[in-house]
This record gives structure tokens, C-alpha cells and sequence, in this order.
């Protein structure tokens, strides 16, 4: 009985491990060095780093001996990092943007003066990865809204990015089966690799059907992604499923107000299908009977959402897709 017991108690943490293994990160990563005026480190500053949506502090911590400090596992957004420490002036640097998988570096050089005087810097538009060599492309969340996509289908952005080519036809479906029943096969390849190369997630979670491993299992609607980015190449080991490209997307969350939107989106798609039938009343006479049909699909999308924080509880509401 004890022997059951420890078989199946091992079984299930290899299970855990496992999908746990399996997941891929989705958030990012802020770090820097502190200094003063003439390059020499400063050694237990303050840092404070505020989610800027949410109106949160979510890390605050010190630099170390070598004035280093690390904030891993940042849920992407917009972000303002201080750093104060006694004798020098505050420094505050807004507009941060995070986004999935990032390694951002803000490093601060205060300047000699009262806490209470604050030195304020604007971040740049164009933010540059210097933690890593991953080839990578990020289609924003406004991107994916507002560019028109044939069904709604959010995996047609990929091929935005270079490297990618696709033989899929213009009317990409949703779902594993096409209205014809064949299977709908998620046909792009990235630097030149097999189209079953590819792993595709959401926030993290595998979203290959392994079957096959060239069709998706679940398609969010466009109104409920915040982002995706795509990995291309040398890509750090957390990547580790397939060999070719990374497709990581990451559904919306709340901010610090109650906000919330709604969409409806209808189209109606003819095709032309040929029917060959036999005159009984013509040997061997065949006429082609030409019809179109029309194919309806509707899209309700509704999405109030929130992160509000009322007496130390927290409640969020996520976008939902419902379709008709």
C-alpha cells in the first residue's frame, strides 16, 4: 500500500513538473546599476518600481554592494522606477514600457542634492534589449483591434514579422476544422523551419494541439489579447518545446479604474461551389450547376474589466468572447 502511495505521489509531481515545464513567460523583467555623478556605485538605494495601469508598487527593493538591483516577473504595462537614497537627489523615471519577455535596463546616476528634490527623466520611445540577443517582434494589443482581420483571427499578424512566410489561404477559420471539415492548419513557417516547429501559447499555457501539432486548440478573441511576440531565433533556454518560433500571447487585464468596452462584428462570406449532375434523360450528358452560398458568422465581444484594491481584497473581471 505504502509502495502505491509513493508511485502515485511521484507520478503526480512529475505531472506538475512538468506542465509547469511546459509553461513560457509572460512578464518581463526591469534592472540597473546606480551611481552618482562620477560613475562609483551607490550600494543600498532605494529602488521602488510603480505598475503605472494599476496605480501599485510592485517591487521595492535595494541596490546591492555592486549597486546593482533586479525586478523579475513584472506583469507587462507601463511602469515609473525611483530610486532615492540620503544625500542625493530623488530620480524618477516614467513611462516604461514592459512588455511580454522584455529585459529592460534603467540604470539612475543621482545627483548630488536634498531626497526631497527630484530629478524626473522621460523615457525613450524606441526602448532597446541589451540582456539578451533574441531575435523578436511584438504586435500590440492596438495592432491586433484595429488592423481588419478576416474572422478575427489574431494569428494572421504573424506573418508582420520578417522571417515569416505562410501559404494559408485568405480566410484563415477559427478553430480545429474549417466549415468544410479539413483540418485547419496553422500553416506558417518562421526562418525557414517546418510549420509543426512552431509553439503557440497563451498567457504562458500551451495551445498546440499536439495531434497534429499544426493546428491551435483555442482562439481568444482580438478584444481580449493585450499583446503577442513572436521569437524567432536565438531565444533563451526557457523556450524549449520546438525548434523553430515562439508565439506568446498575453489576454488583458484590469487597471486601476473600472473601465470596460463592447464590440459587434458580423460578416457574411459567399463562396461559389460547383455541383456536377447527370441528366438521366442524356446518356452521358453532364451540365455544372452553379451555386453560391452564403456563410454568416457574428462576434459580441464584451470586456468590462478592473483591478481594484478595496480593503486589502481584490477582485478583476476579464475580457470574454461570446459568439452567436
Amino acid at each position: 500500500m505504502r509502495r502505491n502511495s509513493l508511485a502515485l505521489y511521484v507520478l503526480v509531481s512529475l505531472c506538475v513538473c512538468a506542465a509547469i515545464a511546459s509553461a513560457q513567460e509572460i512578464t518581463g523583467q526591469i534592472r540597473g546599476i546606480v551611481t552618482d555623478a562620477s560613475g562609483a556605485v551607490i550600494a543600498k538605494a532605494t529602488v521602488t518600481i510603480t505598475n503605472v495601469d494599476r496605480n501599485q508598487v510592485l517591487r521595492a527593493l535595494e541596490t546591492n554592494s555592486a549597486g546593482e538591483y533586479v525586478a523579475p516577473f513584472l506583469p507587462v504595462g507601463r511602469y515609473s522606477v525611483a530610486v532615492e537614497i540620503k544625500g542625493f537627489k530623488k530620480f524618477v523615471k516614467n513611462d516604461v514600457e514592459l512588455n511580454v519577455s522584455d529585459r529592460l535596463t534603467v540604470d539612475a546616476a543621482l545627483q548630488t542634492g536634498a531626497v526631497t528634490e527630484t530629478v524626473s527623466v522621460e523615457s525613450e520611445p524606441l526602448q532597446v534589449n541589451l540582456q539578451n540577443v533574441a531575435v523578436e517582434g511584438l504586435i500590440s494589443g492596438t495592432q491586433v483591434r484595429e488592423l481588419p482581420l478576416n474572422n478575427r483571427n489574431y494569428e494572421q499578424l504573424v506573418t508582420l514579422q520578417p522571417g515569416v512566410t505562410s501559404n494559408a489561404a485568405d480566410q484563415v477559420y477559427v478553430g480545429t476544422t474549417n466549415p468544410q471539415g479539413a483540418v485547419n492548419i496553422v500553416s506558417f513557417s518562421i526562418d525557414g523551419n517546418r510549420q509543426s516547429q512552431n509553439n503557440w501559447t497563451i498567457d504562458g499555457a500551451d495551445n498546440v494541439d499536439h495531434g497534429s501539432n499544426i493546428t491551435l486548440l483555442v482562439y481568444p478573441s482580438v478584444d481580449a489579447i493585450a499583446e503577442f511576440k513572436v521569437e524567432r531565433s536565438n531565444y533563451s533556454p526557457e523556450f524549449g518545446r520546438s525548434a523553430s518560433g515562439q508565439i506568446n500571447v498575453v489576454t488583458r487585464s484590469g487597471a486601476s479604474n473600472f473601465h470596460g468596452g463592447s464590440t459587434n462584428s458580423f460578416e457574411t462570406m459567399c463562396s461559389t461551389r460547383t455541383v456536377s449532375s447527370i441528366i438521366a434523360t442524356v446518356p452521358r450528358a453532364q451540365s455544372s450547376v452553379t451555386t453560391t452560398l452564403a456563410e454568416r458568422s457574428a462576434d459580441l465581444s464584451l470586456f468590462p474589466g478592473s483591478t481594484t484594491q478595496i480593503r486589502k481584497r481584490r477582485f478583476s473581471s476579464f475580457p470574454r468572447k461570446f459568439a452567436a
